[in-house]
């Protein structure tokens, strides 16, 4: 008895469709980029409930004749190549043939075109890939196509979609991608009947700008290297305003966008020591190279690319940033209230000029070492005195040794003066004391953090947070895309203790925020959640609320800078070791590392 059989052509689109439509804005990226290779200037999307019942594209291009009307929906049927040696010099898009085809696998979908040449348009219906209906319509030049009801006939595909929220997060990215590197058209973005984006044609500055909700341009540097092997332009963003997400980061090849961690870390590298290692740069960047070079058919959504010569490449890309971060680096911003205080002209044509000397004023009875408040630290003689829980001594203090040879010099000494060791300062940020005999050395920060963490868990959980109402509601607007996070999360943002609504497009009015909040105004509080939350979502599978949590604790936890006091650090430790899992950060780093007898001999063995 044979086994295998053939699939019937409907299945096997529905099983091809898993590849190139995952979500509603898969559909969104092959269609946007379907009106771009049929010479469109203008483009519409509509979307409501986050593509998932309705997604929307009215273009102006070329539209197509009634046998391409049909033929369009064929799998592996296209115009853009007709043999393998077409792949190496791709100028379009779309090369497959398969994104109609899997799209009309598994929605209902309606499409009307016509040309430039032709009278009356033609319509065509589809449901999972079955023709219901060819006809002629009147319709404007160009291509309208609408897909309704995604996953209609998948539902364990249609399970899996997120939240509307999540969804219309991902189309908004989806069109920024495409929206970005062809500033040249009008493009305009409606969901549920609101705008999102109207973009006029406008030079690439003014339109990367308007789609990162950036108010001016003066935070992007110009990038622009010409060699034979690749042509770099594009923008970076200026040092100060890294962020600890990969938000604002696009790299385009010949105008498609891709993702490259090898040319990511090209551009990244450039910024060393610039910037913090856990902070990301602004960028948008593209790329032109001869399609010879380059093979974009190695994944299905066409997001990763080959090159023939990887490490030119990269070393091009880097240099081209440097250049750029350089030229701004090397020319910081002086000014002088006196111009004759540095006159360089004069000086080249060796005329006589009056400056003016700095007047520099000291305070000869400053003492660096006088402020014992706020550096209480032990003779590390004492060391040992960590372990005496039973001393009724107070402490003489003294200040901590920090190198080498004075730690030598100190030992020698053996100054025995009674030290109380329940809570000492060893350097910024870090505390030690003891506690069932064992010797612990605390990083306050991380300390904090876990405490503030479970208190905002709990907070979510049980609703209490309490809320300080402003005098005057704050209004801030956001970025497109952070508007669209805000939504997704907005109820459990309020169960934090902000009180906060909707304002309209892109815009969120503050009515209250946390009562315990310690630090920035409400605009930055905000903002700074969102951001954070965006680190953190990925490392809690989901958990959206652990995630707002550890993002709170992040903001509103101590810097290590901070000097506490006495009480301070007492109550720290007690807050600390009355949490669940005291000895661990929510990202799983340490809170305190823990020292026993044994441990400190085996040091000295």
């Amino acid at each position: 008895m044979d086994h295998i059989k053939l699939l019937p052509d409907h299945i096997a689109n529905q099983i091809a469709a898993g590849e190139v439509v995952q979500r509603p804005a898969s559909i969104v990226k092959e269609l946007l980029e379907n009106a771009i290779d049929a010479k469109a200037t203008s483009i519409r999307l509509i979307a409501k409930e986050g593509g998932i019942l309705l997604v929307q594209i009215i273009d102006n291009g070329v539209g197509m004749s009634v046998t391409d009307a049909r033929m369009c929906w064929e799998r592996h049927a296209t115009s853009k190549i007709s043999n393998a040696d077409d792949l190496f010099k791709l100028k379009s898009f779309g090369f497959r043939g398969e994104a109609l085809a899997s799209i009309a696998a598994i929605a209902h979908v309606e499409m009307k075109t016509r040309r430039a040449e032709d009278e009356i348009g033609t319509q065509i219906k589809i449901e999972g890939s079955k023709v219901t209906d060819q006809s002629n319509v009147a319709t404007p030049i160009g291509t309208q196509f609408s897909i309704k009801n995604l996953f209609y006939n998948v539902p364990a595909r249609r399970n899996f979609l997120k939240s509307v929220p999540v969804e219309m997060r991902h189309i908004i990215d989806e069109f920024t991608r495409v929206a970005m590197p062809h500033h040249q058209l009008t493009m305009s973005l409606y969901h549920n009947e609101k705008e999102v984006f109207d973009l006029k044609p406008s030079d690439a500055a003014n339109r990367i700008a308007e789609l990162m909700s950036k108010k001016n341009t003066t935070d992007f540097l110009n990038v622009a290297e010409n060699h034979d092997l690749v042509i770099v332009n594009g923008f970076v963003g200026k040092p100060e305003i890294a962020k600890r997400t990969r938000g604002e980061q696009f790299l385009f090849v010949n105008n498609r966008f891709i993702k490259d961690a090898y040319l990511n870390h090209a551009i990244t590298s450039a910024y060393d020591q610039l910037i913090a290692k856990d902070q990301f740069p602004m960028y948008a960047l593209f790329l032109t190279i001869a399609p010879e070079r380059i093979d974009v058919n190695i994944h299905p959504t066409k997001t990763e690319i080959k090159f023939d010569d990887e490490r030119a490449i990269y070393a091009l890309v880097k240099s081209a940033v440097r250049k750029a971060l350089g030229q701004y680096t090397a020319m910081p911003e002086l000014e002088f209230a006196d111009k004759n205080v540095f006159n360089p002209v004069a000086f080249l044509n060796k005329e006589t000029v009056h400056t003016q000397s700095p007047e520099i004023k000291t305070n000869k009875s400053y003492n660096p070492f006088a402020a014992e408040q706020q550096w209480k630290q032990v003779q590390i003689s004492q060391w040992h005195k960590i372990f005496d829980t039973n001393t009724d001594q107070k402490e003489n203090t003294h200040t901590f040794i920090s190198s080498d040879n004075e730690a030598q010099n100190e030992i020698l000494n053996l100054q025995h003066e009674p030290v109380d060791f329940e809570v000492l300062l060893l350097s910024s940020g870090y505390l030690a004391t003891n506690r069932n005999g064992h010797f612990l050395i605390i990083d306050q920060r991380a300390a904090h953090e876990r405490i503030l963490f479970e208190k905002y868990c709990q907070n979510i959980v049980y609703r209490s947070a309490s809320v300080q109402q402003l005098l005057f509601p704050r209004t801030i607007e956001l970025s497109k895309t952070d508007y669209a996070l805000a939504h997704e999360i907005l109820d459990d943002i309020k169960d934090l203790g902000f009180d906060v609504a909707d304002f309209g497009t892109n815009c969120l009015i503050i009515n209250g925020v946390p009562a315990e909040t310690m630090k920035g105004n409400e605009k930055e509080l905000l903002e700074g959640l969102l951001e954070s939350y965006k680190h953190n979502s990925a490392s809690f599978a989901g958990d959206k609320r652990k995630a707002l949590a550890l993002s709170m604790a992040q903001n509103e936890a101590i810097l290590r800078t901070r000097i506490l006091e006495k009480e301070e650090q007492i109550e720290l430790i007690n807050q600390l070791f009355k949490c669940e899992s005291p000895a661990l950060r929510p990202n799983g780093k340490p809170v305190y590392i823990e020292f026993t007898n044994q441990r400190i001999s085996d040091f000295f063995q």
